[in-house]
């Protein structure tokens, strides 16, 4: 850090840390006792090193002083020629001054260039991810309560520091000057600094020696540039309070579209963010929340379906809390998506309709919700892909049937797991106008309508009787009309094979229509004389 020069004894106290002491010996004592104690007050000042220059007060360096600085690691130079104290300082201070330069030169640098990364658009996971690079370690960004909101580096290096987190971030991370960056020691060894944001701190930044040795000045200069770069992040997106929401998501996501590490990675990294996924079987949620008398079910902006959405994933949080289930929530597109552990002791669907029960339950201060839920059945860590699937599958079920149940479960749906699938593209329209577009034309020029009257005899399972009931009509006209629908598909209605492509494509029409936002096709049972 500096050049000192220096002769005497009692020079320790009046030292800094960091200096290279040149000296002459001119002051030390001929005892080796008072020798030793000399190495020995300079070390414990964290000196760099000591320089004799020998001739005047010494010929050799003193045994009990090689010895004492072998034994403190501290190293003790030797000058055998007369030495230009005066050149060493200069070349010394000149040397320091221009690294000092060249780090400070560098921070500005990157210090400008996250400035710009933030103003043009990227968000905090960006900046984690570009000072990854620069570092060439692992870095982690987490908040006061220690959750891992953003993490960028080597996969095998994630999993190994998620997988002792908890320990590594509570365990020397004590603040000694605000705003410096600190070192921590430890496996991996940790430079970090604390982040804070409108006279509060907020988290902290950590970089991981997990590939490469990190030089500690360029380290610090950079920590402190790279805090700035994420106030400044923070301020922009005016959502700093909800990054642990935010990570939770973007969680989800990588859930939802085939997370790439292995189940323990993805355990690991949802505890990390208050989720501890392992207590229980795992089941998934999808969630549509509509705020009540709102126009089309919906708020007047995004920015108020995305607070409404946001506000349901606490409550949905909580609700799992209070079932004694752990749960990851959050917002995925327009739904609100949770991966729930379920203990043993519960049933799975039971468990998951009281926590969207719970979830609906809102103070007086607030309007009511119309939730809407699907829900998956158990699946293993390593099929959430398939559970969260299962429960937008069944999500979209119900908010196509839109009847009285709020919860919807995937294992109830039947024939309608098929056809949900199917209409998401056009080979469900193509079947439903194959087996149906006779009739259609039909009912669409006069009546008797007969799609009801079909309805109503595949939905009593061909029972002619229970038929006749269900319509209030007689006998005869049930016969006659049963006869006219097989003569327009030329189909005989006794065959169960015919029986059920036609109730599927019966399902298959109410789909179509619902997902159009049209008015519902009179297929329910109803009366028509």
């Amino acid at each position: 850090r500096w050049v000192h020069v220096a002769e005497l004894r009692d020079i320790a106290p009046l030292l800094a840390g960091g200096e290279l002491l040149l000296t002459t010996g001119m002051g030390l004592a001929k005892e080796a006792g008072d020798q030793v104690r000399y190495v020995h007050d300079l070390a414990d000042a964290r000196v760099a090193a000591l320089a004799i220059e020998l001739g005047r007060k010494f010929t050799r360096v003193p045994e009990a002083m090689c010895g004492a600085a072998e034994e403190r690691g501290l190293p003790l130079v030797a000058l055998e020629r007369e030495t230009l104290f005066v050149q060493v300082t200069e070349t010394v201070h000149r040397a320091i001054i221009s690294r000092q330069h060249e780090l400070l030169r560098r921070a500005e640098g990157v210090g400008h260039d996250l400035t710009e990364l933030v103003l043009n658009g990227a968000d905090v996971g960006d900046v984690v991810q570009r000072l990854s690079e620069l570092f060439g370690n692992l870095v982690v960004l987490e908040d006061e309560a220690h959750q891992v909101l953003e993490i960028s580096g080597n996969r095998v290096a994630r999993g190994d520091a998620l997988g002792s987190w908890e320990e590594h971030s509570r365990s020397g991370h004590d603040e000694v000057a605000r705003g410096a960056a600190h070192r921590c020691g430890g496996t991996p060894a940790c430079t970090w600094v604390r982040i804070w944001l409108r006279h509060n701190p907020w988290g902290r930044l950590h970089v991981l020696e997990t590939s490469q040795r990190l030089d500690d000045d360029v380290t610090e200069l950079l920590l402190d540039r790279a805090g700035a770069a994420l106030a400044v992040a923070f301020l922009l997106e005016k959502d700093a309070a909800h990054m642990a929401d935010r990570a939770r998501s973007a969680l989800i996501a990588e859930v939802a579209t085939g997370w790439e590490g292995t189940p323990a990675d993805l355990l690991r990294r949802a505890r990390t963010l208050g989720a501890d996924l392992g207590t229980g079987r795992l089941a998934a949620i999808a969630l549509e929340a509509l705020p009540e008398g709102s126009s089309n079910g919906r708020s007047d902006s995004e920015e108020d379906r995305l607070a409404e959405r946001s506000l349901v994933a606490e409550e949905l949080r909580s609700a799992a809390s209070e079932q004694g289930c752990a749960a990851l929530v959050g917002l995925y597109g327009d739904r609100v998506v949770a991966v729930v552990a379920v203990p043993a002791t519960q049933r799975i669907p039971a468990t998951l309709e009281r926590i969207v029960a719970r979830a609906a339950e809102r103070g007086t201060e607030r309007p009511p919700l119309a939730l809407v839920a699907g829900t998956s059945g158990a699946v293993a860590p390593d099929g959430l892909v398939k559970g969260i699937d299962e429960a937008l599958t069944a999500l979209a079920f119900g908010e196509r049937t839109m009847g009285d149940r709020r919860v919807h479960h995937y294992a109830d749906l039947g024939a309608h797991q098929l056809l949900l699938r199917l209409a998401q593209g056009p080979d469900l329209a193509r079947f439903v106008e194959s087996e149906l577009h006779l009739l259609l034309e039909h009912d669409s020029q006069g009546h008797p309508r007969l799609l009801p009257t079909l309805s109503a005899y595949l939905g009593n399972a061909g029972r002619k009787t229970d038929t006749v009931k269900t319509l209030g009509v007689q006998r005869r006209t049930l016969y006659g009309r049963l006869k006219r629908i097989e003569a327009l598909l030329g189909r005989d209605l006794e065959d169960q094979a015919t029986r059920t492509r036609l109730t599927l494509a019966l399902q298959g029409l109410e789909l179509l229509h619902r997902r159009q936002g049209g008015p519902r096709p009179t297929l329910a049972h109803r009366s028509e004389r």
